[in-house]
């Protein structure tokens, strides 16, 4: 009787850690939360979408935030940066982004991010959460300011010079149309 006492509690672990492994959470954050709607910001930037692209993910990496979704081929943004509160109070905060950056019909790309504010309340039994859209328009501004302005070189590289600007060539002359120098050649000796 021992013996099937033994094979039935490892069949019942068996079967316990299969179905661990068909409830187990999701592989990829939900993408839905993608959807373009009135919640996000936009901003239209004269660079070529991978360059708004990698701007827009180097300002949130700055900023502190822990990506979870960086998806060139989708224009997918999204992270979250941590809790603001101590680690023994009973309310936390914290800020979650979501961003889709897009081509525009003139080549161009455009920014949309909404931006969440979340905030847990409670102890590990009973907690719950929530979240907030955030729709200060400074913010969004300051945000959009840092994507244009950002240094994709990095700060080690050498700050570059520029170079003293000349007036470029047609500023030089009048419209008349080219007139070649007259040539002048020696006189003859005599």
């Amino acid at each position: 009787m021992s013996q099937r006492c033994i094979a039935s509690f490892a069949v019942s672990v068996a079967f316990l850690s299969l179905a661990g492994c068909t409830t187990g959470g999701a592989i990829q954050p939900d993408r839905s939360v993608f959807s373009l709607d009135g919640n996000y910001q936009r901003c239209q930037y004269g660079y070529a979408i991978e360059e708004t692209f990698d701007r827009t993910v180097k300002v949130f990496k700055e900023s502190g935030y822990h990506l979870d979704v960086v998806d060139r081929a989708t224009g997918q943004i999204s992270g979250e940066r941590g809790n603001t509160g101590a680690s023994t109070s009973s309310t936390d905060k914290g800020l979650k982004f979501y961003a889709l950056v897009l081509p525009t019909s003139t080549g161009q790309s455009q920014v949309g991010v909404k931006i969440v504010q979340i905030i847990e309340r409670g102890s590990v039994f009973n907690k719950s959460r929530t979240e907030l859209i955030v729709s200060d328009p400074q913010m969004y501004q300051y945000m959009f300011r840092r994507i244009a302005d950002i240094d994709m070189l990095g700060a080690n590289a050498p700050a570059a010079t520029p170079a003293p600007q000349k007036a470029p060539a047609w500023d030089n002359y009048s419209a008349q149309p080219y007139q070649p120098p007259a040539k002048t050649y020696p006189e003859p000796a005599r």
